[in-house]
């Protein structure tokens, strides 16, 4: 960053831009890959669908609503409780290494029965031993679902906040987080958890590492969401696999 610096505002003709745009490094195999533009590799955006048991797979739900109980959470509001209510899905233990780069998104149906919350979703590369690595997070308000049509792409949605819409109670509605660029290869026996809140933890691996003013604004009434993954509300993670 500095020699960027050094270049464009000093003059200083260092050779950085002679250097590939676009250098990334991967977790997992610890790499970097290097291209001329953003993602470095060609992807394929492909959905991991939430299912019953908190699993995640590559195939869709075929049950109905009737079957597929909505999973939940009930969120009692950080004054008058420390505890972070928390629901998770993972996928089986990848059995090939498994590479994404780029952007991804979350498309949940949610009912909540408040006219407002904050969905958060963090999502995991968990090693056998059970140790964690966060690879990419995920944050949005309900009020503020509303996308943008002319810019949202597949895997790559984007809102553009320029008015709250609150949301009406008890009504199923679909939510679509933008996931934040990541670059990660999930290796043997490892797996993807995402997990979902609707404030952040205040402690655990990651954010114990945080300054105290680095947390979003918490909810700060008690809230019941329902998240709804059936035929008819296919809530899933749509992620950049390279190809």
């Amino acid at each position: 960053m500095f020699r960027w610096y050094d270049y464009w505002i000093k003059g200083i003709d260092n050779g950085v831009m002679d250097e590939p745009a676009v250098s990334v490094f991967v977790e997992g195999t610890r790499e970097t890959v290097t291209a001329a533009e953003w993602p470095p590799k060609p992807v394929e955006h492909t959905p991991l669908y939430l299912r019953p048991r908190h699993k995640l797979s590559a195939e869709p739900e075929l049950m109905g609503g009737e079957h597929a109980s909505p999973d939940g959470f009930y969120q009692a509001p950080l004054t008058v409780t420390d505890k972070v209510e928390i629901i998770s899905w993972s996928t089986d233990a990848f059995e090939q290494p498994v590479e994404m780069i780029g952007t991804g998104a979350a498309h949940l149906f949610v009912e909540i029965d408040q006219p407002d919350t904050n969905l958060i979703l963090r999502m995991w590369d968990q090693a056998p031993n059970g140790k964690r690595q966060l690879i990419t997070t995920g944050y949005l308000k309900a009020s503020h679902r509303e996308l943008d049509e002319t810019r949202s792409t597949e895997g790559d949605p984007h809102h553009p906040h320029t008015r709250a819409v609150p949301v009406e109670p008890g009504v199923i509605e679909e939510y679509v987080l933008r996931l934040y660029p990541f670059a990660a290869t999930f290796l043997p026996g490892h797996r993807l958890v995402a997990e979902l809140s609707n404030n952040e933890p205040l402690v655990d691996e990651h954010n114990s590492l945080l300054p105290p003013d680095a947390f979003h604004l918490p909810v700060g009434r008690p809230v019941t969401h329902k998240v709804y993954r059936d035929a008819q509300h296919p809530s899933r993670l749509v992620l950049p696999f390279t190809a």
